[in-house]
């Protein structure tokens, strides 16, 4: 099964009927902004405040159509330091799933190593 990946500046921003050259055909009900409040929000409530949704990419493919959401790690004086892990939301019911590559341990341990490169480059303590 083929998947194609759209950069998330080619994909209307709002709810709308969409259509791509490659044939697949599908409602759009669910905005890459939607998408990211969403990714947001289970981030904030299942795994911590300093995660947040990166720019998604649009994932079409036989049967579906996903936003992969890139999770940010960022720290309020140093800014985004890096992706610890991505989450897929089906653009047609909202349903959030971990990639297959990514587990709530792996969002967390990826952004501990990320705060640990942060501190010894900075030379200081960071207040997680």
């Amino acid at each position: 099964m083929a998947t194609v990946r759209i950069k998330s500046n080619r994909v209307p921003k709002s709810k709308k009927k969409v259509q791509f050259k490659v044939e697949v055909k599908g409602e759009l009900n669910i905005t890459e902004f939607v998408a990211c409040q969403q990714v947001n929000q289970y981030l904030f409530t299942h795994i911590g405040n300093m995660l947040h949704a990166g720019d998604p990419d649009l994932l079409v493919g036989d049967g579906f159509l996903q936003w992969d959401v890139p999770v940010v790690y960022s720290l309020p004086d140093l800014g985004e330091l890096g992706t610890v892990g991505h989450i897929l939301v089906d653009a047609q019911n909202g349903d959030l799933k971990l990639s297959d590559s990514t587990s709530k341990e792996d969002l967390r341990a990826n952004g501990k190593r990320l705060y640990q490169k942060a501190a010894s480059q900075t030379g200081a303590y960071l207040h997680q």
